[in-house]
């Protein structure tokens, strides 16, 4: 089945009995075939994006406690008999469709930020970039209206109140613990040969994720070191401006698209001491939290959403001049550290993703709303 777009039903029913409860999962579909035809390690993007892995948990769960599940992708346009299910996890608008009278439980699973505020959020940084270089670049992530919180009874969450509190007020609240796609070995690092090195680790998007604000911190910080991990060339009018600052700045190190489970990632992230993440709005930001698996302190804004942030500094302002030098200033901070208080910071943001950001830490905080709920 081609990945994305249909429905695979009755997922657990040969081993359950085909009269238990059913539950719904609207979400992204890619990995489910595999997973149900029992090759999920054959699935070519599992490990490319926490996410998918977390798809197969969550129906593994469920078919442990006894549910048969349907599970929708995300841009399945199939109708939805609402009466079937005890129980709906949905991760798009598809809650505002459930009728009144269906006696379901209704999970908003969210993963992003509020929509409006993340639109008007990439907006207004593309605004703020044209201002300072006289480029206009195409926004990348915007994303879909939904008003699935208001017809919820429970709503997730992966990152940290700011990102709650632009939802319904109504739904109640649960923490999920995003994974990450692999958990890297850990590498004792040599802080002395790291301290002046740090990394921004982005996918599509880079404007709204703040490459433009990192970049313009490190070129007034020839000091240190600033490694640029995403595939900025597909993004052609950043690219067209970023292309001569690498060439004007020798401390900006392009990477490109990089596997953060390659060796030759683990190198750079190993050989670094923090991680610079201003973005105007993320719903959990796995990229902190993979990054964090390498010891790696952030510096991040508020907006990132990031529960690691007290690790490292967090920025509050959205105002891009601020941003810049908030950076550039605390940065400056780590640089004046001594190793051994740069290796207790490195070791405590690596300890924090141990705990927290884990396949296993994500099973534990799904099976704790499950239980919330008394399924």
């Amino acid at each position: 089945m081609p990945p994305g777009g249909g429905s695979i039903r009755d997922i657990g029913q040969g081993q359950i009995g085909s009269q238990s409860k059913r539950a719904l999962i609207v979400y992204v579909l890619h990995v489910i075939p595999y997973y149900v035809a029992g090759k999920l390690d054959s699935a070519p993007m599992l490990n490319e994006h926490s996410m998918y892995w977390e798809t197969v948990e969550m129906v593994r769960q469920l078919n442990e406690r006894g549910y048969i599940v349907d599970f929708y992708d995300v841009h399945c346009p199939e109708a939805i008999a609402w009466e079937r299910y005890e129980v709906a996890f949905v991760q798009s608008d598809r809650l505002a469709e459930c009728p009144a009278t269906a006696k379901v439980k209704k999970v908003f699973y969210c993963t992003e930020n509020y929509w409006a505020f993340q639109n008007l959020a990439e907006m207004t940084r593309l605004r703020d970039f044209h201002r300072r270089t006289g480029i206009w670049v195409r926004p990348e992530r915007q994303t879909r209206i939904s008003f699935s919180d208001e017809y919820a009874d429970y709503i997730t969450s992966f990152g940290t109140p700011f990102q709650r509190e632009l939802y319904h007020p109504r739904p109640e609240r649960h923490q999920l613990n995003i994974s990450v796609a692999q958990q890297p070995e850990h590498v004792v690092k040599d802080i002395a040969a790291a301290r002046a090195s740090f990394v921004w680790l982005g996918s599509g998007g880079a404007i709204l994720k703040g490459l433009d604000l990192a970049v313009e911190a490190f070129a007034g910080l020839p000091e240190a070191t600033l490694y640029i991990a995403g595939n900025i060339e597909r993004e052609e009018r950043l690219w067209q401006w970023l292309k001569p600052q690498l060439a004007r700045y020798p401390n900006l190190r392009y990477l490109g698209w990089v596997d953060v489970t390659s060796p030759a990632f683990a190198k750079v992230a190993n050989g670094s001491i923090g991680q610079v993440y201003p973005s105007a709005s993320e719903g959990g930001a796995g990229a902190v939290v993979q990054l964090l698996h390498f010891g790696l302190i952030p510096i991040v804004t508020q907006t990132a959403a990031a529960c690691s942030a007290h690790l490292g500094f967090e920025i509050d302002s959205q105002e891009p001049e601020i941003i810049i030098a908030d950076i550039q200033r605390h940065v400056r901070t780590l640089l004046a550290l001594h190793d051994a208080d740069l290796r207790q910071r490195s070791d405590a943001a690596r300890e924090f993703a141990v705990q927290n950001h884990t396949r296993p830490a994500y099973a534990a905080s799904f099976g704790a709303l499950l239980d919330r709920m008394e399924l």
